[in-house]
């Protein structure tokens, strides 16, 4: 909290140094402020204290035109736009991105921060993604039709050797097939105890050909296991907008990155908020989530989700401002302490407090 309040103290001295640029009659007017939580742009403690990118901005931008706050929340982002495009709210903050669609409802100011859309998805390799690959559908069955050979070839054995051979496949039909499907399984992996060996002439053809056929069945289950294991860590693992349309994809409805995936023609799991959509990716009910990077890391970061990441690469860069009603008289005066605040060099204080240094 220290560390934020220093953070607001700074972006209200850097805008306290310029004039005041408010609109004639202006000075002290009672501007309601929409919102919308969306770390790390606009946060809220549990005393309902607003802090953030945006916030710190706004708190610089009200002090230099002389107006108070009125934050008014909105619950999503179409419901943020639509409250300044019918004037109930004098201006909007948070994770607005700029684009052609929003403009044509309300006016936008000059940018703030210049980010985009990204991608966060599991981080690739390790222990995770060999047991993903492990468990898959297509190594399951590889492994049960080895079984169903093993054992039709233990039984095979024991019904030709039950009356010859007691003493190594004799006893209950259980204890016999059992004796059967060992022998079939040491057989076909060379190793050969000794223990058990058919007399017969119907197990003796029966081992003479499973002999061959075992070469031949170990290379496949080698092989499918092989396959099985790289297909299913190709089929989860994304590096770019190009896996996309292969792989399970979460975002939020009414977004820029949900506009992006109609784009691409993505398939999309909607969810509520990008923090449902990483509960979903950590959990393994999605692949990939698309959505503003900033925010992505900020969550990632905060909800010590240490195995996700968000790709370096972003998916399309997306200016960040503020927006206000169309021919507002304060879209001049914001825009003035807006540019004085961003090209202040505190401004890169402000975020690399938020978004880190290595941003």
């Amino acid at each position: 909290m220290l560390v934020l309040l220093l953070g607001g103290l700074s972006a209200a001295a850097q805008a306290s140094q310029a004039p005041s640029v408010a609109p004639a009659g202006g000075s002290g007017h009672v501007l309601t402020v929409g919102l919308r939580e969306n770390p790390p742009f606009v946060m809220r403690d549990a005393d309902g204290r607003y802090s953030g990118i945006a916030i710190e901005l706004w708190s610089g931008i009200a002090q230099a035109i002389g107006a108070r706050t009125r934050y008014a929340p909105a619950d999503d982002v179409d419901t943020l736009l639509a409250g300044v495009a019918d004037r109930h709210f004098d201006v909007a903050v948070g994770a607005l991105t700029v684009t052609a669609q929003r403009a044509e409802q309300v006016d936008f100011t000059q940018p703030f921060y210049r980010g985009g859309i990204g991608i966060a998805t599991r981080a690739s390799g390790g222990w995770r993604a060999a047991l993903g690959g492990m468990i898959s559908a297509s190594f399951l069955k590889a492994v049960g039709a080895l079984v169903l050979v093993l054992l039709l070839v233990g039984v095979l054995v024991w019904w030709f050797e039950r009356r010859s051979n007691p003493a190594q496949f004799g006893g209950t039909p259980a204890r016999g097939i059992g004796s059967g499907l060992w022998w079939s399984a040491v057989t076909m992996t060379t190793v050969g105890y000794g223990d058990k060996a058919p007399t017969s002439l119907g197990g003796r053809v029966v081992g003479l050909v499973w002999m061959f056929v075992s070469v031949i069945t170990i290379s496949g289950f080698t092989a499918a296991i092989a396959s099985s294991i790289t297909i299913g860590r190709l089929s989860t693992e994304v590096h770019g907008v190009a896996d996309l349309p292969h792989v399970r994809v979460a975002s939020t409805s009414g977004s820029t990155s949900a506009t992006l995936a109609d784009h691409h023609r993505l398939t999309v799991i909607d969810v509520v908020d990008p923090a449902e959509a990483l509960r979903r990716l950590a959990a393994g009910q999605v692949d990939a989530v698309l959505y503003d990077a900033p925010v992505l890391q900020a969550r990632i970061h905060d909800g010590k989700l240490k195995h996700l990441t968000v790709l370096a690469e972003l998916v399309r860069e997306e200016d960040y401002a503020l927006a206000v009603p169309r021919d507002s008289e304060w879209r001049k005066p914001i825009n003035q302490a807006l540019l004085r605040i961003v090209e202040a060099p505190q401004w890169q204080d402000t975020l690399d407090r938020y978004l880190g240094a290595d941003r």
